[in-house]
């Protein structure tokens, strides 16, 4: 019996510390909308990442965010570069920067 139980509690063991596979890894991309508009404008902007549980912006003009989609009034005319950093389950970080142009 001892043998037996010894076996059981190795399998046990071999179970239990059995991690969970990693998240897959993020990739950072977004969609805007209204790019392009006359200064004094709302500008679009949807996320379009892949494997990302976190989010955070940085849309050139001082401004941040953490939500997954938002919208933001651009008062000056000017290229901005919006920068988009995600982040998966396991805290991995992808970005994407893409420049926007308002008139």
């Amino acid at each position: 019996m001892a043998k037996h139980g010894l076996g059981i509690l190795l399998i046990l063991l071999a179970f239990s510390c059995k991690e969970d596979p990693p998240a897959p890894l993020p990739t950072a991309n977004f969609y805007v909308d209204n790019n392009g508009c006359t200064s004094g404008c709302w500008v679009y902007f949807y996320n379009q990442s892949y494997s990302a549980v976190a989010w955070d912006w940085n849309f050139g003009n001082g401004i941040t965010s953490d939500l997954e989609n938002d919208s933001i009034h651009y008062q000056n005319p000017g290229f901005y570069d919006v920068t988009l950093k995600v982040w998966n389950a396991d805290g991995v970080e992808d970005q994407i920067t893409k420049q926007i142009q308002i008139n």
